[in-house]
């Protein structure tokens, strides 16, 4: 690559982002990186989902760095591009989620970061009806850091924000996964929820027919959590922009 070439749009990017050459994408995403973060930058770009695609293909790197590089130019395009991006939310999702399950710690942080900034550009639950296939992942350390997502995104944002009822469907049924490294991060996952959310949870779990002995264990640990004085203060749900609408007083910046 020509590292002297000027880039005028995002359309000067595009042929280089889509070489599988792990140098040209590592040096092309110091000059992508700086141009989107320029406020005169001109975005416009001709073809917007084979731009998106290249992306994705750096998020699903092996290299944790190209991978990485990815997610925040994903984040960096969200942040300019709201609008336009917001048809291609299931796609980057999809491709994100996958990540969850990546071997680098730095990896995973990066992929839920975005999956919350993603939430606060849109609304959580917008988000969250896309990430259905988190909980049904094959892998099962997808599902674990979904759970961990979970709880993270009530502490956010609270409850009003969150469809408490068909989270909790999706919760219920990994208590029965396969796996037990899940099933202990399903039982965890309520217990944090119940912190914040307190017998509004009690109350979608008895709709939900789970065995008496179930129950008795799940509402123990709600009741040591009672007796320990372990209730989180009610985070109430901020005003949140329309999908497709967004304020930069909400960006998150993603933790590295």
């Amino acid at each position: 690559m020509d590292s002297g070439c000027a880039f005028r749009s995002l359309d000067d990017f595009s042929e280089v982002i889509a070489s599988k050459d792990t140098n040209v994408r590592l040096e092309v995403y110091n000059q992508l990186e700086s141009f989107l973060k320029q406020s005169h930058s001109n975005l416009h770009c001709t073809d917007l989902n084979s731009f998106c695609n290249s992306i994705m293909a750096w998020v699903s790197s092996s290299n944790f760095k190209i991978s990485i590089n990815g997610l925040t130019i994903i984040q960096l395009l969200i942040q300019h591009m709201h609008e336009k991006l917001q048809n291609y939310c299931i796609d980057i999702i999809v491709h994100i989620v996958d990540r969850l399950a990546d071997s680098k710690e730095q990896v995973r942080a990066a992929s839920k970061n975005i999956l919350l900034f993603m939430m606060t550009t849109y609304t959580p639950t917008y988000i969250w009806d896309r990430l259905n296939v988190g909980f049904n992942h094959k892998i099962a350390k997808v599902k674990e850091e979904i759970l961990e997502l979970l709880i993270e995104s009530f502490d956010k944002f609270g409850a009003n924000c969150m469809h408490l009822g068909k989270m909790v469907t999706f919760v219920v049924k990994l208590l029965t996964d396969h796996n037990q490294f899940v099933r202990d991060k399903a039982l965890l996952c309520l217990i944090e929820v119940y912190k914040t959310v307190g017998d509004r949870l009690r109350n979608e779990l008895k709709k939900k027919q789970l065995p008496e002995e179930k129950v008795k264990l799940i509402f123990g640990k709600f009741d040591d959590v009672l007796k320990h004085g372990k209730m989180k203060e009610a985070n109430n749900c901020l005003p949140m922009p329309k999908p497709g609408r967004f304020s930069k007083a909400t960006f998150f910046f993603l933790l590295f």
